[in-house]
């Protein structure tokens, strides 16, 4: 990516040059003296980057109407979109891997929800022999799994070091325990808890603690190959319940295409800003890296936030910021942008579960383009409406597919899921 970022830089650097004797004559800078830069071709679906090149091309700061005082901005989700995987399981993966957890355990229990907690819990969430079990006896065996960690490795610097807690049978079963807790919760509530869940476990921690560790979990996983590990309790830590198993998604890829989207956006004038369910900060390590290749500005980086007391963060999401899900991210865009900007945003580039109804609140923004993966049910049928719209000159919705197996992108609207070798559309 470096490579690529340099030639861009080198050609950039040339054109400057040759352009020099011209400009210095020139009173004004004029947009139509040198061609509109255009997206590299690498991996991008053929009319996917069509259409966006045109959006630029039309909008951007190369055609006759465009404002400065009202730059254009288009909408990136950051999961699953600018980065192949999901920021915030990565921190909750590395967080168990490290057993990360800071907050007292009368404290931790508050975290965990027990919403109809004496029913059993539907298939397939059993024990690793097939017992059914209930969310209240999984609930209080990782409790007792926390506070017996709690106990072992209080009193040591976190977060603690992966080989050495990979030995202990407590952090194995409070790994799959809350891996697996994590997957009912999500089933039995929805997406939008599950996340806010998450988010809520980086209490106790500072911010920047929580930036370190989130960097950490990031270097990690790029370099681990990408594929499903199961966790599983060992015997020796049945618990009341009964041991239970569960498989995690291990995936972490940096995607260039949209590094060079963002250069190229911002060439044209107009503004990339993020707008992601996972923690701002964390994410803000990734989007603002000159290193990774994205290289966004800071104040256009819009994520869940926690309070803070003393520095430390609490259990409680941050009062008059809505938690960016769903409505939450709608209201956001519509706070920090719509009202700043005094429009819509150009372009909607989505491919978290969570983005319906911004896509739905801004029917006439012209072009929304849709990572194609399995999605959560609001989504899905904007991904299958863009399918059906291949075939038109001028589509709103359009398509990117990707191979889930390597991370990277495909040049077709078709993806290839995790553990298939065929390519499908939505």
């Amino acid at each position: 990516m470096s490579a690529f970022l340099s030639r861009r830089s080198f050609s950039l650097g040339l054109a400057a040059m040759a352009a020099a004797p011209h400009m210095a004559q020139a009173h004004n800078y004029d947009p139509s003296d040198v061609p509109p830069p255009t997206l590299e071709t690498l991996k991008w679906a053929q009319k996917t980057r069509a259409s966006l090149q045109a959006l630029m091309v039309a909008h951007g700061q190369y055609s006759a109407h465009y404002d400065h005082k009202k730059r254009p901005y288009i909408v990136f989700d950051w999961d699953e979109t600018a980065i192949v995987g999901n920021v915030q399981l990565t921190l909750f993966h590395y967080m168990l891997e490290h057993f990360a957890f800071l907050l007292p355990a009368h404290e931790f229990q508050k975290l965990l929800h027990s919403h109809g907690a004496e029913k059993l819990l539907p298939l397939p969430f059993t024990t690793q022999d097939g017992k059914r079990l209930s969310l209240h006896t999984l609930v209080q065996d990782i409790l007792e799994d926390y506070r017996a960690l709690a106990a072992r490795y209080g009193h040591r610097p976190h977060p603690l070091p992966r080989d050495e807690l990979q030995q202990d049978p407590t952090v194995l079963a409070f790994k799959a325990r809350m891996a697996f807790y994590h997957h009912a919760l999500t089933a039995l509530h929805g997406g939008e808890i599950a996340q806010r869940w998450l988010v809520s476990l980086a209490a106790g921690h500072t911010l920047t603690d929580v930036v370190a560790m989130s960097r950490a979990a990031n270097e990690w996983y790029l370099g681990q190959a990408i594929g499903t590990i199961k966790w599983a309790c060992p015997p020796e830590r049945a618990g009341v319940g009964g041991p239970v198993s569960t498989t995690i998604t291990q995936a972490l890829r940096l995607t260039p295409e949209i590094s060079d989207l963002f250069q190229i956006m911002q060439e044209h004038g107009i503004d990339p800003v993020i707008c992601t369910a996972s923690l701002e900060e964390c994410t803000a390590i990734f989007a603002t890296s000159t290193e990774y290749g994205y290289n966004i500005p800071r104040e256009h980086i819009f994520g869940a936030r926690l309070e803070e007391h003393h520095k430390t963060l609490l259990p409680l999401e941050a009062a008059n910021v809505p938690f960016p899900y769903e409505q939450g991210k709608t209201a956001l865009i519509k706070k920090y942008m719509v009202s700043k900007r005094e429009g819509p945003p150009l372009a909607i580039i989505a491919g978290e579960d969570s983005t319906a109804d911004l896509i739905k609140t801004f029917a006439n923004t012209p072009l929304c383009c849709l990572i194609n993966r399995k999605q959560s049910d609001a989504m899905m049928p904007f991904l299958k409406e863009a399918a059906e719209m291949r075939t038109l000159d001028t589509p709103r919705l359009v398509l990117q597919g990707r191979d889930e197996n390597t991370g990277e992108w495909l040049p077709t609207e078709a993806s290839i899921f995790l553990g298939d070798t065929m390519a499908q559309l939505p």
